[in-house]
């Protein structure tokens, strides 16, 4: 179908960019993009080809200046906005991306966040951020837009609530490798159980050894 990289490449993107500029700002087939954490995140939009007829998802970078592991940091991210829509027409185009079900309140979001972001750097990707908290009226990961067709698209990765029903917790880390879930994480590691906890060296390392691996599974 399309001629889209996978993985997306960061350095593809930079060199896009400049042809898009001289074409009149046509639409950029790549979807990578690194900002800063702060308000000024967001501004740029990258445009996805994703759709069956050639159309494209467009994702801005994300503003994570409302976590605080993210508070004193001015290096680059990789985050850039996925709602379930962006997510499902992927996965269904059998495109390979990977995205973290996440919001800026949720403690082992902040735990594992600053890890993820330093390996997807490292191994120059991108990654999808699904905040669940981004409208001010949901107040449960449930509450997001699309859930029902999410849960359904990945029961076999979620486990169900005292209510029977398939539940997202967060954080939650998946690899799409053309399509298919190649692998996935959730929450930070199983000796911690204080969500409030400073990483040590060796636990940091570990999150980035996981990560690593999910993201070598998408290649």
């Amino acid at each position: 179908m399309r001629n889209i990289q996978k993985p997306v490449r960061c350095a593809a993107l930079r060199a896009m960019v400049s042809i898009a500029m001289a074409l009149l700002f046509i639409p950029l087939l790549s979807s990578c993009a690194r900002e800063q954490a702060g308000p000024a995140a967001g501004t740029d939009i990258v445009a996805v080809e994703s759709s069956a007829d050639g159309g494209f998802i467009s994702l801005a970078p994300s503003d994570m200046s409302g976590y605080a592991a993210f508070e004193n940091y001015d290096g680059e991210l990789c985050f850039v906005d996925m709602t379930v829509e962006d997510i499902l027409s992927l996965k269904e185009a059998g495109e390979s991306f990977a995205f973290v079900a996440t919001f800026s309140t949720c403690p082992w979001c902040n735990m594992i966040l600053p890890a993820l972001n330093e390996t997807a750097l490292q191994e120059d990707m991108q990654v999808g951020c699904l905040d669940t908290r981004k409208d001010p009226a949901w107040t449960s990961n449930l509450d997001i837009t699309g859930y029902d067709r999410f849960a359904e698209t990945f029961a076999d990765y979620l486990t169900y609530d005292s209510n029977d029903r398939l539940h997202l917790y967060t954080p939650h880390v998946f690899f799409i490798r053309e399509g298919e879930v190649a692998d996935e994480h959730q929450g930070a590691l199983p000796e911690i159980e204080d969500p409030n906890a400073v990483l040590s060296d060796r636990q940091e390392a570990s999150l980035e050894e996981i990560f690593r691996e999910g993201f070598r599974s998408m290649k």
